[in-house]
């Protein structure tokens, strides 16, 4: 009776030892198949990927959508956000250190710039930047926004102390933008940053509060002079052509005046020529014809003619009506 079960115990562990195996054997299968399947990913619409193989960039513009790659160790894939639009205000020129912090807590004193005339302004800029190469903000710099507060801080610095206080308050806020982004951005190339400054906003620049109301009296004054000067200037285009006009046409005419006058002139000239003539030829005859043509053009003028004439020797004035024909 003993030597049968003693026969089937080896057996069973047999058989347990095979379901044990192929057990494993599924559970590896099933790993590897995780393993494999993690190597999918994918790239959001506003994300470019960077593919690292053992750590060397070998694909820096992997497009949006489902892609694979070998999974870690061997590839690794860095979603970098290209079409993100990133904000960064500047409106403290302290560094962190301890340093700076004590004088701060000593001084009492905010963050403020000096303009090229020794004055004293405070300013908030905003940056708006973008990544336009992912693999050089990746492994260019180790703290790309560190780096870009840095080199804005250090743009305005420079930018400010080539201009007086009066153009940094009112008209010189335009320059502060321009160079700020063209200058910065010439920096950040020079740097490898793959950073792209896309739009600079000055949101404040005033003077230090305890002088605020003064500099607000001087911005008023030239804000005013631009005015007169602006409104001088309109004046100045709108009655240039007017007097301009009015004196083209005083010239014009004068010169229609002159016309008819000469016109006129020449016409009596020859007119006067012309019996100058018939008077050379026939005297008597021509001195006839200009007394009646002048009584002709006298007459009809008059209501009542006095005529004096002779009767017996006596001089006697007749008076005659003058009726004018229809």
């Amino acid at each position: 009776m003993q030597e049968p079960q003693v026969k089937e115990a080896p057996s069973t562990m047999r058989r347990s030892a095979q379901r044990t195996a192929r057990f494993a054997r599924w559970i590896l299968l099933g790993l590897a198949c995780a393993y494999l399947a993690s190597g999918v990913f994918s790239i959001a619409p506003s994300e470019v990927g960077v593919l690292l193989r053992w750590g060397r960039v070998v694909d820096t513009s992997v497009p949006p959508g489902i892609h694979y790659a070998v999974p870690w160790p061997v590839d690794r894939v860095i979603r970098v956000p290209v079409r993100t639009v990133m904000k960064l205000t500047v409106d403290d020129f302290f560094e962190a250190s301890e340093v700076a912090a004590g004088f701060r807590a000593v001084t009492g004193l905010s963050s403020y710039l000096l303009t090229g005339d020794n004055n004293i302004v405070t300013i908030s800029c905003v940056l708006q930047y973008s990544i336009k190469d992912p693999a050089k903000y990746l492994f260019a710099l180790a703290d790309s926004e560190r780096t870009l507060r840095s080199l804005a801080c250090n743009t305005l610095i420079h930018c400010l102390s080539g201009l007086t206080i009066s153009d940094v308050l009112t008209i010189g806020k335009a320059t502060i933008r321009s160079y700020v982004g063209s200058e910065l951005q010439r920096r950040l190339d020079e740097l490898d940053t793959g950073l792209e400054v896309t739009f600079v906003e000055l949101k404040d620049v005033t003077p230090p509060r305890q002088v605020q109301e003064n500099f607000n009296d001087v911005i008023n004054a030239k804000i005013d002079k631009e005015k007169r000067v602006n409104q001088a200037i309109s004046y100045h285009n709108e009655q240039i052509p007017r007097a301009k006009a009015d004196s083209d046409r005083a010239v014009r005419e004068a010169e229609a005046y002159r016309q008819r006058v000469v016109a006129r002139a020449e016409g009596d000239a020859d007119r006067f020529l012309n019996h100058l003539a018939e008077y050379r030829r026939a005297e008597s005859v021509t001195r006839t014809r200009l007394h009646l043509d002048f009584l002709d053009e006298l007459l009809p003028r008059l209501r009542r003619v006095w005529v004096v004439d002779t009767e017996d020797g006596e001089p006697v004035a007749r008076t005659v009506s003058i009726q004018k024909s229809p």
